[in-house]
């Protein structure tokens, strides 16, 4: 029986949901969040889909996007370093990459095309037009395109056998969208925020996981495929933690104030 049959499905969904976490939790957190009491301001509510400031302006609401940024290219970064560790790490960070830049990403070309969310702010106050809101469109979708290729050539160790990667990447996605949903569901509109928030930021944005599998199938081979994902319990039960927290405490929402 080939890899693919015996890679554990509940290893792979633990993994997919901590590097989607990984992405919620810089952009709202760690970027919104953390620009909002930095610069002086207290945080109302901060949850898995919003981030309610007492102060407004575009450091805070770039400082989302940024974030992801900076954890995706940090997990660039480590894809090498962790290239002769396990299997499991190795997909993880390499999932890490793809959820945080791909949220980026996507979401600029939308902001930049629609003149809402994240990037509407500083549109406005640079007095951005036509020709540099296409070239930020452009440049959105260029980099999406390149970062899909990038982590199908990273995935490339699990794409033999041929449908091992298939099976890898839709279980992450799928699991990504359920963790999001799941979470968004505890919010106090909770239709409003899955069908709004919780499936666009985990399903949409991260579309282009979907297009992988074929380039990590013609770069792969027998010889150089990775090890059998088994059944981890520890990945598992961090998993369970990590998920049952976001429910718990980013669906509702919080209040911080330092």
């Amino acid at each position: 029986m080939g890899a693919a049959s015996k890679d554990n499905v509940a290893t792979i969904g633990a993994i997919g949901l901590l590097a989607y976490v990984s992405a919620d939790v810089a952009h709202h957190a760690l970027g919104h969040g953390a620009a909002c009491l930095a610069l002086g301001g207290r945080i109302r509510s901060l949850s898995s889909i919003f981030v309610d400031c007492s102060l407004t302006g575009s450091a805070i609401d770039l400082a989302g996007p940024f974030a992801n940024l900076v954890v995706g290219l940090a997990a660039v970064l480590c894809i090498r370093i962790v290239h002769r560790t396990s299997t499991a790490m190795r997909l993880f960070v390499i999932l890490v990459a793809a959820f945080n830049l791909l949220w980026i990403e996507l979401q600029l070309v939308f902001s930049a095309a629609t003149r809402t969310d994240d990037w509407a702010w500083a549109m406005q106050q640079f007095h951005i037009g036509g020709p540099v809101r296409y070239a930020m469109i452009a440049l959105g979708a260029l980099l999406y395109v390149l970062t899909v290729r990038f982590i199908g050539s990273q995935m490339a160790p699990f794409g033999h056998p041929r449908t091992r990667a298939k099976t890898i990447v839709a279980t992450t996605w799928l699991t990504a969208g359920a963790i999001a949903c799941a979470t968004a569901a505890f919010d106090h509109n909770a239709a409003a925020a899955i069908v709004r928030h919780g499936a666009p930021q985990s399903l949409l944005l991260s579309i282009g996981l979907l297009f992988t599998p074929a380039r990590a199938e013609r770069l792969s081979s027998a010889d150089g495929a990775a090890a059998t994902l088994t059944c981890s319990v520890p990945w598992i039960v961090i998993a369970v933690f990590i998920g049952a927290a976001s429910m718990v405490f980013l669906g509702p929402g919080f209040a911080l104030a330092i």
